[in-house]
C-alpha cells in the first residue's frame, strides 16, 4: 500500500495524518504532501473553504515532520531543488533561504540541478514580502536558469508561469508582457507531448498578454493575440472554456456599453438604471474585499477631481456577498452600511451599484454546474476584478482593463483628455 494512501485512509479514519510514516528524500516529502492535498480535497463532500483550511493545517505539521528529518548541510546537493521546495511547503522561509545559498555558491552542481534550484528559489521567492528588490532578485535568477548551457524546458517553464502568475495577479504589466512572450516564443517549437503538458499555461499567457497590451490601449494588439491563441492552441482541453469569454470581452470595445442597474445603489436612488451616455465615463467592476481595486481608488480620485468639471465621471459596480472581512452571514441591510461606511472612508462618492447576492451553483443531473450571473457583469463580460471600461459620451466601450497598477493612471487620463476633446 502506498503512502499516500495510507495517509488518505488515515484521513478518512479520523486519525491524524502527521502519523503517518514519512519519506526519506525531501523530494518524496513533496510529492507525498501534494498528493495528500490533491487526494483528500477530492475525498471531501463538501469542499468548503474550513475542510480546506483543515487539509492544509494537516499538511503544514506533515510537512514540518518531514523537514523535520534533514539540515541544509547534511543533504546531498543533488538534493536541494526538493529541500528547497519542502521548505516552502513547510513554511521555513529562513532555511530555504540558506538552501538556496548553498546551492547557488556550488562549484560542481550540475546544470540540470541548477536549473531545477533556480526554478525552486524563484517559487520560494514569490512567497516572500513583496517589493522591487524582490521582484529585481527572482528576474535575476530567472534570467540565469534561461543562460544555462543545455535544455531545461521544465524548470524555465515553471519559473516563468510563476512569475507571469504574480505579475498577473499582482497587475504589473511589464512584468506579465515579458513572461507570457518568452513562453508563447517558446511553445512555437513544442512537441506534441510538450503541447498537451504545458498547452493551458500556453493559453493563460496569450490571454494575460492580451489583457495587459488592450489595458495600454492596443485592443487590435490584444484580439489578434486571442485569435492566435484560438488558431494554434484551439486542440487543447478546455480552450474554448478558457478564450471564449475574454475574446467575448474585447469584442465589446467599440459597441455601445449596457446601461447599469441595480435595486440599491450607494449615492444614488434605489433601482435605478443608468445610461452609460451623456459624460465621459470610467466604469468599475469592484468589491469590498479586492485588494486591487482598492489599489486603483486612489488613482481614480485623482482622475475625477482633474476631469470631472469637464464632464467625466465614475461609476462602480458591485454585488452583495453575505460577508464583509471576517463578519460571515451577514444581511443584506448589514453589509450595504459596511459597503457605505468603507466607500466613504476611501473618499469615493461616486455612483455604486449593488446588486443582490448571486444564487449558489447547482449541480446538473450530468454533472456539470449552472451558475447564476450577475447582470451587470455579465454585459460586459467581466472576468477579473478590478475590470474598468473607459466609455466615451456616446456610450461606446473605448477602452477594457482588467487590473489595475499605478503605471496605468497616466495611461487612463491620456485617454480621457482625448475622449473629452471628441463631440
Amino acid at each position: 500500500m502506498s503512502l499516500t494512501l495510507i495517509t488518505v485512509i488515515a484521513l478518512t479514519l479520523g486519525q491524524a495524518p502527521a502519523q503517518a510514516p514519512l519519506p526519506t528524500t525531501p523530494d518524496g516529502c513533496v510529492t507525498t504532501l501534494r498528493t495528500y492535498v490533491m487526494n483528500a480535497q477530492r475525498a471531501a463532500q463538501p469542499l468548503t473553504a474550513d475542510v480546506v483550511r483543515k487539509i492544509e493545517a494537516d499538511k503544514l505539521v506533515m510537512a514540518k515532520r518531514c523537514s523535520a528529518q534533514f539540515t541544509v548541510a547534511g543533504v546531498a546537493e543533488t538534493d536541494l531543488p526538493g529541500l528547497i521546495a519542502l521548505y516552502g511547503e513547510s513554511g521555513e522561509p529562513e532555511k530555504a533561504s540558506a538552501a538556496i545559498t548553498r546551492a547557488l555558491a556550488s562549484k560542481t552542481m550540475a546544470a540540470a540541478s541548477r536549473a531545477q534550484v533556480l526554478s525552486q528559489a524563484v517559487i520560494a521567492g514569490l512567497r516572500e514580502p513583496k517589493s522591487d528588490a524582490r521582484n529585481q532578485k527572482l528576474e535575476q535568477w530567472v534570467d540565469a536558469l534561461d543562460a544555462l548551457p543545455g535544455d531545461h524546458l521544465d524548470a524555465q517553464f515553471t519559473a516563468h508561469s510563476h512569475m507571469n502568475g504574480y505579475y498577473r495577479g499582482d497587475d504589473i504589466d511589464d512584468g506579465i508582457i515579458k513572461h507570457s512572450t518568452w513562453i508563447i516564443n517558446r511553445a512555437k517549437s513544442f512537441t506534441p507531448a510538450q503541447r498537451t503538458a504545458y498547452g493551458s499555461p500556453v493559453i493563460s499567457a496569450y490571454i494575460n498578454m492580451a489583457e495587459a497590451v488592450s489595458g495600454r490601449g492596443d485592443n487590435t494588439r490584444a484580439q489578434a493575440l486571442l485569435t492566435e491563441a484560438r488558431s494554434k492552441w484551439g486542440d487543447i482541453r478546455n480552450a474554448n472554456g478558457m478564450l471564449d469569454p475574454v475574446i467575448a470581452r474585447y469584442a465589446l470595445v467599440g459597441t455601445v456599453g449596457a446601461p447599469i442597474s441595480a435595486p440599491r445603489w450607494l449615492n444614488g436612488p434605489a433601482n435605478t438604471r443608468l445610461p452609460m451616455t451623456g459624460a465621459v465615463t470610467l466604469l468599475e467592476f469592484t468589491a469590498h474585499w479586492c485588494g486591487p481595486c482598492k489599489e486603483s481608488y486612489p488613482g481614480l480620485k485623482r482622475l475625477l477631481a482633474k476631469f470631472g468639471p469637464q464632464g467625466f465621471r465614475v461609476v462602480l459596480s458591485t454585488e452583495l456577498y453575505g460577508y464583509f472581512g471576517s463578519d460571515r452571514g451577514l444581511s443584506a441591510e448589514d453589509e450595504i452600511a459596511r459597503d457605505k461606511d468603507y466607500f466613504a472612508h476611501e473618499g469615493l462618492a461616486v455612483p455604486i451599484a449593488i446588486e443582490d447576492q448571486r444564487k449558489p451553483p447547482v449541480r446538473n443531473a450530468d454533472g456539470t454546474f449552472t451558475y447564476f450571473d450577475n447582470p451587470n457583469d455579465k454585459a460586459y463580460e467581466v472576468g477579473g476584478i478590478p475590470q474598468i471600461h473607459l466609455i466615451d459620451r456616446q456610450g461606446r466601450i473605448r477602452l477594457i482593463m482588467v487590473g489595475y497598477d499605478d503605471a496605468n493612471e497616466k495611461g487612463l487620463a491620456a485617454l480621457i483628455e482625448k475622449l473629452l476633446k471628441e463631440k
